[in-house]
């Protein structure tokens, strides 16, 4: 029965597939967007960031408010992001707000929140509202801005 010899070719240990991996199998380090990513819309809309997912559910995540002096805050609800203020516009609180949350965040306050698709809907034009694709494994950081 004949055994097996080792290669006298080199690889590096960093880049090396592990033995019996194929090269056309993508792999946590050669694919890092091969896991699916989920699209949410944020709104600020009547002094609260809102948020929707695919399936049209609308939640509230906490505060979002232009201050005293012009400038704009928000607070959420919960323990994933402190609030922030000193904005120059409820676009860029609305950026942070994406820059600060998770995937496991956001699917939490998905699930425990009741749909508010009884309120009026804060999808229309006029309301500041921005796209956030995230990766449920938190690898790959927030894509803001239009992703559709």
């Amino acid at each position: 029965m004949p055994t097996a010899q080792p290669s006298s070719a080199t690889t590096e240990p960093e880049t090396a597939l592990p033995e019996g991996a194929d090269k056309a199998i993508p792999v946590p380090a050669q694919a890092v967007s091969a896991h699916a990513s989920h699209r949410f819309t944020l709104y600020a809309y009547q002094g609260h960031v809102y948020a929707s997912n695919v399936r049209d559910k609308l939640i509230d995540l906490g505060s979002l408010a232009e201050e005293e002096d012009g400038s704009w805050a928000y607070a959420l609800d919960g323990d994933e992001c402190p609030g922030e203020s000193g904005f120059a516009s409820a676009d860029e609180a609305l950026a942070a707000v994406a820059r600060c949350i998770g995937f496991l965040y956001l699917d939490g306050q998905f699930t425990a929140q009741r749909d508010l698709s009884d309120i009026p809907r804060p999808d229309l034009p006029q309301a500041p509202q921005l796209r956030v694709t995230l990766d449920p494994r938190g690898v790959v950081d927030p894509i803001v801005g239009d992703t559709a």
